[in-house]
């Protein structure tokens, strides 16, 4: 904000009102403390809203009330003031009109009506733009950090409206009464409703940008906090543009904070390294300080840890809040065997919405902007349109489905299928082993989906959720590539992840643990071999040969054929 904006929009502001005060005020001794007592009651009229605001908890977040219940005491206090006003006059009247005439205190009913609607609206303009001039950060912003750079100018605009309008208002309403009668009703009722549209119209034009966090900062999470990171600059004004970040404190070998280090250099050293982020993504160690303004909540964490990070946050997110996960993996009860997806989780633990996304994302290549695809499940079209405005562009689109709970199940499951590729890999196995070890593993995706939900949209598995990421994670992926490096090795998976994959956890060895414990609860594990053998190698309990052995006599080539 330089100087001369700041002079421009106070002009803008206060130009007028200053005018009014000086030709049609000043020279008034009886207006002048007319205006000041009037003022003096608006601020009343917002202390005993304040208190009693405070005091009704359960209707205190509800926007849909507050705004009703601040006009509403307004207009009360409105009415006070005009009955001091008349006890006033009726004093004064008592008093010899000499001596009223010599103090230039004569009582002008539209003159009193129009100084006390000034003062009325003055006090109310200056809160107004106070509270936008308590939340400037400091030099060379405008604003609120992140919104429109006409904010400001906006907001003079706003400020001298209402000075004008409760001018206007308390003119007609002090008028109103005094002619009695039907006007009695009518005036004050004309006042109240235009006061409530104009402050209903505000509310919904001026509300603040949303907050967006980030719960989780590894390599895909970073990969798509730079994406958010980049479009939210691209949107003026309705997202904040400052991305919060938890990111779990880490010492790195040279003993600085990762952190530290990632607010500094603007990259992800650990697990995305030599892929620049933008500024405005701001890591934060501490998970309540980073999410406690959001209304956007993106977890990308592994989800063995989702039910311990959701405790913590239990009750410190806004009610109004939603989440999208991008965690792929799922939990089966251990005293139940129920299925838990990820986005069932926070959705029962924060009691928000949750959408979910997946697809074939290799972090590092959308980090590069190289051109990808994700579906995403939702069946709320004003969340799912928040979603497509902070993700989809040319380089990394959307599709969107109702199945949230096949998409996000789709997502876990490929890991396991990639794992066997990597296996396959790994044993060098032969192109069409590999080629039956996916056609197979899909087919057990596409049952297990069946068997938790039997109905959804048929296509969705054709969908970047279903054959694509598959496809993707079983060329190159993590979790291909620790299983490839199992099986050329014999090294346990937990000794890849310390030494190979730089602490970066695997996301296929819980997720096949937790089929395998659902599976066999229900007594269907001869059902899903290839899930039930990805479970025993990463338990080592079977060589990663045997699964390749046991292909032959998987049971999809003992059920009936179609007749043709």
């Amino acid at each position: 904000m330089t100087i001369m904006e700041c002079v421009g929009c106070t002009l803008i502001a206060y130009g007028v009102p200053f005018s009014m005060f000086v030709f049609t005020i000043a020279h008034h001794p009886f207006r002048i403390i007319i205006s000041m007592t009037s003022a003096f009651f608006w601020l009343l009229s917002l202390l005993v809203s304040s208190l009693l605001w405070f005091a009704v908890v359960p209707l205190r977040d509800k926007l849909a009330f507050a705004v009703p219940f601040a006009v509403v005491f307004q207009e009360i206090f409105r009415y006070l003031f005009y009955r001091v006003i008349k006890k006033a006059e009726i004093a004064l009247q008592k008093v010899q009109m000499q001596e009223l005439t010599a103090k230039g205190m004569v009582f002008d009913r539209f003159a009193v009506a129009y100084a006390a609607g000034y003062g009325f609206g003055l006090i109310s303009g200056t809160f107004a733009i106070v509270n936008v001039l308590s939340d400037m950060i400091g030099p060379g912003t405008i604003g609120i950090f992140g919104h429109s750079q006409d904010f400001f100018i906006a907001t003079a605009f706003l400020t001298l409206c209402i000075i004008l309008l409760n001018t206007f208002w308390s003119v007609i309403f002090f008028t109103s009464l005094d002619k009695g009668g039907i006007h009695r009703i009518l005036g004050p009722g004309i006042v109240l409703l235009t006061h409530m549209l104009f402050s209903c119209i505000h509310t919904m034009t001026s509300s603040s940008p949303k907050n967006i966090a980030l719960v989780g900062s590894g390599n895909w999470g970073t990969a798509i906090a730079g994406h958010i990171g980049e479009k939210v600059r691209e949107l003026k004004g309705k997202y904040n543009e400052k991305i919060n970040m938890w990111c779990k404190e880490e010492t790195l070998d040279d003993g600085s904070k990762l952190t530290e280090v990632i607010n500094k250099e603007h990259e992800n050293v650990k697990y995305l390294p030599d892929q620049k982020l933008p500024k405005n993504v701001i890591a934060v160690a501490d998970l309540i300080e980073a999410v406690k303004d959001a209304d956007i909540l993106i977890f990308v964490i592994p989800h063995q840890f989702v039910k311990k990070t959701c405790e913590q946050l239990k009750d410190k997110v806004k009610k109004d809040a939603f989440a999208l996960t991008l965690i792929k993996g799922f939990y089966v009860d251990e005293k139940t065997n129920e299925l838990l997806l990820v986005s069932e989780i926070i959705k029962n633990t924060l009691n928000i919405p949750c959408l979910s996304m997946m697809g074939a994302n290799i972090a590092n290549e959308v980090a590069e902007k190289i051109f990808c695809e994700a579906t995403v499940g939702s069946r709320d079209d004003k969340h799912s349109e928040d979603v497509r405005e902070l993700i989809d562009t040319s380089v990394f689109r959307l599709r969107f489905y109702p199945d949230v709970e096949i998409i996000e199940m789709l997502g876990a499951l490929k890991n396991v299928v990639a794992m066997l590729a990597g296996f396959s890999e790994g044993l060098q196995a032969g192109f069409n082993t590999r080629a039956a070890v996916l056609r197979l593993g899909f087919r057990e995706m596409i049952n297990f989906c069946r068997l938790y939900k039997k109905e959804s949209t048929p296509d969705i598995y054709l969908e970047s959720c279903g054959i694509a990421d598959l496809v993707a994670s079983s060329l190159g992926g993590r979790n291909y590539n620790g299983a490839k490096k199992m099986a050329e090795t014999k090294k346990s998976l937990k000794d890849i992840e310390k030494e190979d994959l730089n602490g970066q956890s695997l996301q296929g060895p819980g997720t096949a643990k937790e089929t395998f414990r659902y599976l066999q609860a229900k007594n269907l594990l001869d059902e899903f071999p290839l899930f039930r053998d990805a479970y025993l190698i990463c338990e080592q309990k079977i060589e990663p040969q045997v699964f390749l052995e046991n292909l032959s006599n998987h049971p999809e080539f003992s059920r009936k054929q179609p007749k043709q």
